[in-house]
């Protein structure tokens, strides 16, 4: 499907039965590739308008209530990494992506990631601005990006207000800037968007945190057994960056590796009290050791005494 980057298309034009089949196409073209859901009602109203702004796309897009995804086979299709700035002008928008999932109220923006599997749902009618941004462009004014994805600002105070008005406003002119003058409004683009979500991450829901570090425990403990469990293996589990998993656990108190190596050595104390016939490397294997003179120096490390120098006391 080509589209006229300055103006604007709509489904009016076309007979109820194919407007929601031309909305389809409509994401993937503006949006990069979604899959959604085919449906068999008549009529479905919306209309978008696109346009470049030297390395960015700004998308203005109003439709009727729908739901779609981005799964491995979309993001396959993903010519360049892209963060999207989602900023609701009219209705809401829930969104699920990296364990996180919120309901985008209008008036309020969030960040999300193309990388990455996401979900989202329109209970109701929705107007919406979409800025589609490099990676690359993202990350040299914003680092941690990555960590801030779905986290929801609000457009109508503090740094949050000035960013949406700056947005509304490249979606109203951005057809009239010059190419030559694009890249230091951009520049101010992503001064404003750093602002905003680092105030965020400044307030950031220490509720939502702990949430997601005990959900992460418990896979952990679930894969105490398994030798080969590495922090990667954990954050890809959890939908997560793996600075993100790190960060997580260093805001309670531990790194991720030193909680693991606690869990395992707690465990073998408890087995080594409640199976006094079985061998210790047997009990150490278990728990996820794979060497049982390392083992031994852990243990004795985190509880003052070897593993037999324990069981004997304590029988």
């Amino acid at each position: 499907m080509q589209l006229d980057a300055t103006t604007i298309h709509s489904s009016d034009h076309l007979p109820g039965a194919r407007q929601y089949d031309w909305w389809r196409d409509a994401v993937s073209a503006t949006h990069l590739p979604w899959d959604l859901p085919r449906r068999l009602e008549g009529d479905y109203r919306a209309r978008f308008r696109q346009q470049a702004i030297g390395q960015a796309q700004i998308v203005h897009c109003a439709c009727d209530p729908c739901e779609g995804r981005r799964g491995k086979a979309e993001i396959a299709q993903l010519q360049q990494p892209l963060f999207g700035i989602l900023y609701v002008l009219k209705g809401r928008e829930k969104l699920t992506q990296g364990g996180r999932e919120i309901m985008l109220e209008q008036g309020s923006f969030t960040l999300w990631d193309s990388t990455r599997p996401i979900a989202f749902g329109l209970p109701q009618d929705l107007e919406k601005i979409t800025l589609l941004l490099p990676h690359e462009l993202v990350a040299e004014r914003l680092p941690q990006a990555e960590d801030l994805v779905l986290r929801p600002v609000s457009g109508r105070r503090g740094p949050g207000a000035l960013f949406a008005t700056h947005l509304r406003a490249l979606a109203r002119e951005g057809a009239a800037l010059p190419l030559s003058g694009t890249a230091p409004i951009l520049r101010a683009t992503l001064d404003l968007l750093a602002t905003s979500l680092s105030a965020v991450e400044d307030d950031a829901d220490g509720g939502y945190h702990r949430a997601m570090r005990r959900r992460i425990q418990d896979f952990i403990l679930q894969n105490l057994a398994d030798p080969d469990l590495r922090p990667d293996d954990i954050a890809r589990a959890a939908g997560i960056s793996e600075r993100q998993l790190h960060r997580l656990f260093q805001s309670g108190g531990h790194t991720v590796e030193r909680w693991i190596w606690q869990q395992r050595l707690q465990r073998c104390r408890d087995d080594l009290l409640a199976r006094p016939t079985a061998r210790i490397s047997e009990i150490a294997f278990a728990h996820g050791f794979s060497d049982a003179a390392h083992f031994s120096r852990s243990f004795r490390d985190m509880f003052g005494v070897s593993p037999r120098q324990f069981r004997k006391t304590a029988n």
